[in-house]
Formats: C-alpha cells, structure tokens, sequence
C-alpha cells in the first residue's frame, strides 16, 4: 500500500483551519498523496485480509477518504473541511438506534477525546437494552472477558483490556455493588483502544500492524456479540 507521510497530519490540521471551499482545488496533488491515496489503499487491503475472518462484516472502500464536507454540514464560520478521517466496519445492525460490535481506525489529530492515530474493537456507545445484556453477561460470568484479555497474542495488540472512557457515577441498579467486576459493569462503552505511535503510522508495515490489532479485536466483538443474542433470564 501508498504509506502515510509525517506530512499527512499536519495536511489535515491545516486543511480543519481553512475558510475557503476552494483551497482543496489548489492543494489537490497534495491531498491525493498524503491523504486520500493511502487512505483508500489501507480500507482495500483491511478488506481483502480481515473479510474472510469476518464474512458478515461491511467493509467500506468507496467515497472514503473525502474531507470536504458537504455544503449544507458547514455552519456558519466552520470549515467546510475535516481535519481528520476514520473507516469503521461492522456487521449490519438492522436498527438505526443500535450499533454492532465494530473495528475502528481514526486519523484524530484534533479530536480531544482521542487525539492522536486510534486503531479500536468493541461497541460504542450500545443502547439501553444492549448495554444491560452485556452488563448481565459480564455480571454472569466475566470469565470469557478475564480470559481474553490475559491471552498472549490479545494483550500484545491492547494491553490495558477495556477502556474507561465512559464509566458510570454510580454502580447499575439491580447489580451486586460488591461484584469483583464492577469497574467493567460501570462502563456505558465496551471498547479496547490503541494509539499507534507516529513513526509505526508511517511505516511501509503499518497495513501489517492494524491488521494484526483488528484480528485480535474481532475476537472481543465475538465475545461482545454472543451477549447480545444470549437468551437470559
């Protein structure tokens, strides 16, 4: 795949900060090579490898890769361009107020929250109904979750296990305030996240790598997937 450059950044930071809605067409060239080129060739090869391991998963590879905004999302004294890019893929959720366990990579050089290259599994932000299954199943037996975070190959790709994002004030009603999870029972998002480092984002293996992640996060959104479709009591 066309690597990232360390010029690939600081093209999207300068691009969040313009005023103009013709400033792309004088910096065309260089959007194609720093920015949408490796873009798109990294969403075809994340196709091509991860699609067999996850057959029922959409991949995106069209109209990916734009940073111009259209015309009616640009309020009054925004920039009509992102400053960052990201590709999902998930398995169709069939409810437009329901997410699906996911595989996420963001270029995020302006987002507070997760500022930096994000390669992430898991389900973010589930609805009422899903965030209390998995709750349930983790309050049932976590096992499966201890399990896979302690495993060799998944620990190597996301060491800290979930992230904690966004936790809950106060312990879920109906759950044991002493259960030995209850930091993982607390959390509203189900994710394991990973900032890559700038110089690994630049690297002619960098496909390599966020392939490797996505396939140890595949094997969390499986988890995460069984608690959605168990039939508990």
């Amino acid at each position: 795949m066309t690597k990232f450059s360390p010029k690939t950044i600081p093209f999207l930071t300068k691009a969040a900060k313009q005023k103009s809605a013709e400033w792309l067409d004088r910096h065309q060239k260089e959007y194609e090579t720093l920015v949408k080129t490796p873009f798109v060739d990294l969403a075809k090869q994340l196709q091509a490898e991860l699609q067999p391991l996850a057959r029922n998963y959409h991949f995106p590879t069209k109209g990916i890769g734009r940073i111009k905004k259209p015309a009616h999302k640009v309020g009054k004294g925004e920039s009509p361009y992102k400053g960052w890019l990201s590709l999902s893929a998930s398995r169709p959720s069939g409810s437009r107020f329901e997410r699906t366990p996911h595989l996420f990579f963001g270029i995020l050089p302006n987002e507070p929250d997760w500022k930096g290259i994000i390669v992430s599994g898991g389900l973010f932000l589930p609805s009422s109904p899903q965030m209390k299954k998995i709750r349930q199943a983790i309050a049932d037996d976590a096992g499966p979750f201890h399990e896979l975070f302690k495993d060799r190959d998944f620990k190597a790709r996301f060491k800290d296990g979930f992230s904690d994002w966004q936790t809950a004030v106060r312990d879920p009603r109906g759950f044991d305030a002493d259960h030995p999870d209850m930091a993982w029972i607390k959390l509203k998002s189900f994710m394991v996240v990973k900032k890559i480092p700038p110089a690994q984002f630049t690297s002619a293996r960098f496909a390599d790598n966020v392939i490797k992640d996505f396939t140890q996060a595949l094997r969390l959104n499986d988890l995460l997937q069984r608690a959605l479709t168990a039939d508990r009591i």
